[in-house]
């Protein structure tokens, strides 16, 4: 499939029809969905993030953890000490690395996969509504391609 470069009189910018500011919108308004469906759980959305990529991967490192979530390591070190606080993860030390921890879910952390899994689903049905699950793939394959065109242009941008 050839790419087009749409030409200049094709898009004019504007903030209101910018790809980046609709997605920022998208991301604020799914995680104000979330965090109401996780208020009697007492987590955010980020916590929320971070217990269900431990569910699919337990006992990865810090680092690996925030790789797979793609955020920086000061961002998930606090949301770390909030879930170790209300005792949903531990840390455990790393024997070659003094410096280095993996994360697991404590009994309790574990125990709420289910649930949080069926929030996570209601957030997915709420922001679908109206989508054929045709739409839907279509939809994550162009996110997808914009997420990857952007990466390969910063690559671009930063030799």
């Amino acid at each position: 499939m050839t790419k087009m470069k749409p030409s200049k009189e094709e898009f004019t910018f504007s903030v209101d029809n910018c790809l980046g500011f609709i997605a920022n919108r998208l991301v604020k308004s799914f995680l104000k969905v979330l965090d109401h469906k996780l208020t009697d759980f007492n987590l955010t959305g980020a916590q929320f993030c971070v217990l269900t990529k431990l569910f699919e991967e337990e006992g990865l490192t810090q680092t690996q953890l925030a790789q797979r979530l793609y955020i920086e390591s000061p961002t998930l070190v606090r949301t770390l000490d909030r879930l170790e606080e209300a005792n949903l993860i531990e840390r455990r030390r790393v024997p070659e690395d003094r410096r280095a921890f993996h994360i697991f879910l404590t009994d309790k952390g574990r125990s709420l996969e289910d649930l949080l899994m069926e929030k996570g689903r209601e957030v997915h049905e709420i922001a679908v509504q109206g989508m054929t699950k045709d739409d839907v793939q279509q939809l994550k394959d162009m996110l997808f391609l914009l997420w990857h065109n952007l990466e390969e242009g910063a690559e671009e941008l930063a030799k």
